[in-house]
């Protein structure tokens, strides 16, 4: 348990940049989709995969990266998915996904990347619809594996709530999904507005808080109960809950919640 709490901590956080022979690495040019201009792809990358192997990913599972980005958790799971593996990622940002397809596991049937054309006010203003509205482009039950790396963290609460939904819909039974978030408990509003803390969520939305009034999607945050109460509601039960030091130190580090579809369910 402990190890695998450090994982979910480091995954999000600043580390001295590291190289892997012959890793497939996107141009620095484009590492501002994902995060900070210093952001190291490789690195980042590898830890993604050990999370999610100390999570349980197998080589034959069915993986699904939301909010794919330029493919860093994808790139590291080339030579670990095994041939009944399979990968599949979207995003919003058309640029970061030619990239991916042009350069990641370009012809291997495994691996899919796809562009949803969905409005978001900072990656794709000109969107075609909305996030509320979206659907995965998957069949029910086809993933072993589901997940969001900084997403919830950019997505009004209509938007979180749909993609809630079609997480639980396209898990199989038994899948996981590992999700980050800003989640606001107790520690978290003693701690806003005291100068020793990431983010002071106190510009109220409908649903969900912001920290950037003036473009709201920027930085989300979400009150920690209604979270957990959603989870229940999906039937996903929650397996482990790594909280950041975000709500104390000001560093992006993201909570993240591991948690499992229930193998029996009724549709949502």
């Amino acid at each position: 348990m402990r190890a695998l709490l450090s994982k979910l901590r480091r995954a999000f956080s600043p580390a001295p940049q590291a190289s892997v022979a012959d890793a497939v690495a996107a141009p620095q040019e484009l590492w501002h989709l994902v995060g900070a201009a210093d952001a190291d792809f490789i690195r980042v990358g590898q830890q993604f995969k050990e999370l999610f192997v100390a999570a349980g990913l197998q080589p034959h599972h069915a993986f699904l990266d939301v909010g794919c980005g330029i493919g860093r958790a994808a790139a590291p799971l080339v030579d670990y998915l095994d041939a009944s593996g399979r990968y599949a990622g979207f995003d919003v940002m058309a640029e970061a996904i030619d990239w991916c397809k042009a350069n990641i596991a370009v012809g291997d049937p495994r691996f899919e990347f796809t562009h949803a054309d969905m409005h978001s006010d900072r990656y794709n203003p000109g969107g075609s619809q909305p996030a509320s509205a979206f659907v995965f482009p998957y069949p029910d039950a086809s993933f072993d594996y589901v997940w969001l790396g900084s997403v919830f963290t950019h997505l009004l609460a209509a938007d979180q709530a749909q993609f809630a939904r079609e997480i639980a819909r396209v898990l199989k039974p038994g899948g996981t999904s590992i999700v980050s978030w800003y989640l606001i408990d107790e520690e978290a509003r003693a701690n806003t507005g005291g100068g020793e803390i990431a983010f002071d969520f106190v510009h109220a939305l409908e649903g969900c808080w912001t920290a950037t009034p003036d473009l709201p999607e920027a930085v989300i945050g979400y009150d920690l109960q209604p979270i957990l109460a959603q989870y229940e509601t999906l039937g996903l039960d929650v397996l482990n809950q790594a909280l950041g030091v975000w709500r104390r130190q000001p560093m992006q580090d993201q909570d993240i919640i591991i948690a499992r579809k229930r193998a029996e369910l009724s549709r949502f």
